[in-house]
């Protein structure tokens, strides 16, 4: 039986045919490679906020070895009490030093400021390893992440003595920074990570009792 050649209209359908699953193979192949960078996407934001996480829970026990070990005997009981320079907010954060900068880093930690009191080599009392510790602090928190934060609170169980603290109470050691979700909304978050009013912020939270 003899074969008939193909014509003009057949070449012309299998021509189309062709062209169509072309099409949807780079459709299916877009939207597997937009699927790969969002992945990639979000495995980097994970990243820098493990990142931020790891180097705010050493800050945070930086602080309290340093509370831990600068605590004396309480006068009032058989408990333990630090020097109420623990919880001055003017000595976390760069509160009360003045830079012309923008990198509080380059700013404030590269050398020792002429106010802080240097407790490397000498003798300090409490209160200024207090300070000299709220320098240090900083500097570890804004040397990871120029916008993470540190917050010292006491839930004082005795509001009756003289002391910001008294022994037995319960300190409370917040290292905060920024943060979205990788979506770039708000994620919901604990209210003890707030930093001057930003409440859109992850926090460690590291608690001890004298």
């Amino acid at each position: 039986m003899r074969m008939q050649p193909p014509t003009l209209n057949s070449l012309q359908k299998v021509a189309g045919v062709g062209m169509i699953e072309i099409l949807v193979s780079l459709f299916v192949l877009t939207i597997g490679l937009l699927g790969v960078a969002s992945l990639q996407f979000t495995g980097t934001f994970n990243n820098v906020q493990a990142a931020s996480r790891s180097q705010a829970e050493l800050v945070a026990r930086y602080v309290s070895e340093q509370m831990v070990s600068a605590a004396q005997p309480a006068q009032a009981d058989d408990g333990w009490e630090v020097d109420d320079a623990f919880f001055n907010t003017d000595f976390f954060n760069f509160e009360t030093l003045s830079c012309t900068g923008s990198n509080l880093y380059q700013c404030y930690c590269l050398a020792l400021p002429a106010s802080v009191p240097n407790c490397r080599t000498g003798n300090c009392t409490s209160a200024e390893i207090a300070e000299y510790s709220g320098w240090e602090a900083s500097c570890q928190a804004v040397g990871s992440n120029p916008n993470m934060r540190i917050s010292v609170s006491c839930n004082d169980r005795d509001n009756g003595d003289a002391k910001a603290c008294s022994s037995g109470s319960l300190v409370n050691i917040a290292v905060s920074w920024p943060v979205k979700s990788d979506q770039q909304s708000t994620v919901a978050n604990d209210s003890r990570c707030t930093f001057d009013s930003d409440s859109n912020r992850a926090c460690v939270i590291k608690e001890v009792t004298l």
